[in-house]
């Protein structure tokens, strides 16, 4: 409460905690062999600081190789965009909500960043950070990828539990070898090109269809568990896309339409595994008979479909028709 003539009132105000030369003097370990002689602190652990302003104190470490600023009220990362000597930098559980001091970072030599549980919208291109290896962004509010880019040695991207409805704006991602993005709104796998992509991870989203997939031609660990895939299509054609990823061995599929266990044994009988179990001489043999199930319901979709056309066309001939005679009568 404050007091002022006027009677007692309530103000709110926003904590502000600054790192202070205490809480630096404490936060800093590993004494190593600097760049250029001497020795330096290499670590700085400010986590579960409260922190809310790192200042202009940390830039002048410049030999710090790793950076853990887990557990605070962070929503500025310019002070640490400057450190030539940076291999890691941890930012999780903090309130980030932008990322464009990273387009002109000097972390010529870091190569994992994590932001995780913070309040991104975007995520711009990382080409600053040339060396980059492994990138998580997960629990967000990423909503869009434009932007982003391409980035030649990114191996390891996590942007789960996001907002995203395509990968857009993702570039060409010639190393990846990792994709997380499970738990997003996608309808769509637009954006995808990843051409050494070996584990993609699409589950909880709104995928219907599996468009784009062959983007991803190295594939061989493929979840799309908890989405909007069917078999109600007797030619199975997104499924069908499976059958073009050689290396693809697992997949899980669980948590859509119906159970789609036989058909991908029917479409894609490369694949090993299925929602964390071998497939079986059962379950190919049970292929085998869904095969000629499913070609004898393709058949009768043909013979219906074709009706439906030639009724469709007598019906309009005959409209064509009795319009016709109604003029004749009316002229």
């Amino acid at each position: 409460f404050r007091f002022s003539s006027r009677g007692p009132w309530i103000m709110a105000e926003v904590d502000f905690v600054p790192l202070t030369h205490e809480i630096l003097s404490q936060s800093l370990s590993q004494i190593d062999r600097a760049v250029g002689g001497g020795f330096a602190f290499t670590k700085l652990d400010c986590s579960n600081k409260e922190l809310t302003d790192l200042g202009n104190k940390v830039e002048n470490y410049t030999q710090l190789r790793h950076i853990i600023l887990s557990n605070n009220k962070l929503n500025n990362i310019d002070a640490v965009t400057k450190l030539p000597h940076l291999l890691t930098l941890q930012l999780d559980n903090n309130e980030v909500n932008q990322l464009e001091a990273l387009q002109e970072a000097e972390l010529p030599w870091c190569q994992r960043i994590d932001l995780t549980v913070n309040k991104l919208s975007s995520v711009p291109r990382l080409a600053a950070l040339g060396r980059l290896r492994f990138a998580c962004f997960a629990t967000n509010e990423i909503t869009s990828l434009e932007g982003f880019g391409d980035h030649e040695v990114l191996e390891e991207l996590q942007l789960q539990e996001n907002q995203l409805t395509s990968l857009k704006g993702l570039g060409c991602l010639r190393s990846l070898r990792s994709l997380v993005v499970s738990s997003n709104q996608l309808t769509s796998l637009e954006g995808l090109d990843a051409p050494v992509l070996k584990k993609l991870d699409v589950s909880k989203n709104q995928l219907a269809a599996l468009e784009y997939l062959d983007k991803a031609p190295a594939c061989e660990e493929l979840d799309v568990s908890e989405n909007q895939l069917s078999a109600e299509d007797p030619n199975l054609p997104e499924l069908k896309r499976l059958a073009g990823e050689k290396m693809l061995h697992s997949l899980s599929i669980s948590g859509n339409t119906g159970d789609l266990r036989i058909e991908v044994v029917v479409v894609a009988p490369q694949i090993q595994t299925i929602d964390g179990k071998p497939v079986t001489e059962e379950d190919r043999e049970a292929a085998v008979a869904k095969a000629e199930e499913l070609a004898e319901a393709v058949k009768a979709k043909a013979e219906a479909d074709e009706a439906a056309r030639i009724a469709a066309e007598e019906e309009a001939a005959a409209a064509a028709a009795a319009a016709a005679a109604q003029e004749e009568e009316t002229g």
